[in-house]
């Protein structure tokens, strides 16, 4: 892949869910991507679409998903970069792992590509993290937990990283990655808060989006 191509974390995280399915059970559709991701059909049918623009996967009607050539690098990437900094997070600085997992994701959607290059080389030859070395993409975006915005603040969404019956109830109200919101109000302990998304307002308790990372904007 000569040149450096740079997606959305949102898109980002559909190709590399797309490469775990396929390297478990050698085939992948809608309806398992979907699944995994715990959301509509219909979202996941429009990022697959984006990233078949993109030139990073094929889908022949009623087939399945097949990643590219560009797109398996791609993919393996993003897997290899996440992987890196967990490892980093959680062996040499003894963070725990759940904790380790959401500041990575921070630290791959905050820092410069730069940046983020020289770090994972460092690491790689310093640190004994062994991995195999690849081309890093992101962008530098001021990025929180939506549960640490004030008032007036506005944002678009950028992950998601809750699990479960949460991460259901969030993408049922329409919070989805991409998704633009002002906050509108906070409660006096900060518990809920007040958003407005898609023309209309949400009271959401801090732990649904204390896992809600955040472009401010």
């Amino acid at each position: 892949m000569g040149e450096i191509l740079s997606i959305s974390p949102a898109l980002e995280d559909y190709l590399e869910t797309i490469l775990n399915l396929y390297e478990k059970n050698n085939i992948v559709r809608i309806t398992d991507i979907a699944e995994k991701l715990n959301i509509a059909k219909a979202s996941a049918t429009q990022a697959v679409k984006a990233l078949i623009n993109l030139k990073l996967l094929k889908h022949d009607k009623y087939g399945p998903i097949e990643l590219t050539k560009e797109g398996r690098e791609y993919a393996e990437r993003i897997r290899q970069r996440h992987r890196i900094l967990k490892k980093f997070l959680i062996e040499v600085l003894n963070i725990k792992p759940e904790i380790a997992e959401k500041d990575a994701c921070l630290m791959e959607h905050v820092v410069s590509c730069a940046t983020m290059e020289g770090l994972v080389r460092f690491l790689e030859n310093n640190v004994n993290l062994k991995e195999k070395k690849g081309e890093i993409s992101v962008s530098k975006k001021h990025v929180l937990t939506l549960d640490k915005l004030s008032i007036g603040t506005r944002g678009k969404i950028i992950k998601i990283a809750s699990e479960g019956e949460i991460r259901r109830r969030i993408m049922d109200m329409g919070l989805t990655t991409g998704a633009e919101f002002k906050v509108e109000a906070v409660a006096p302990l900060g518990d809920p808060i007040e958003i407005s998304v898609r023309g209309y307002h949400l009271s959401l308790r801090k732990k649904e989006v204390a896992d809600i990372y955040v472009e401010v904007i």
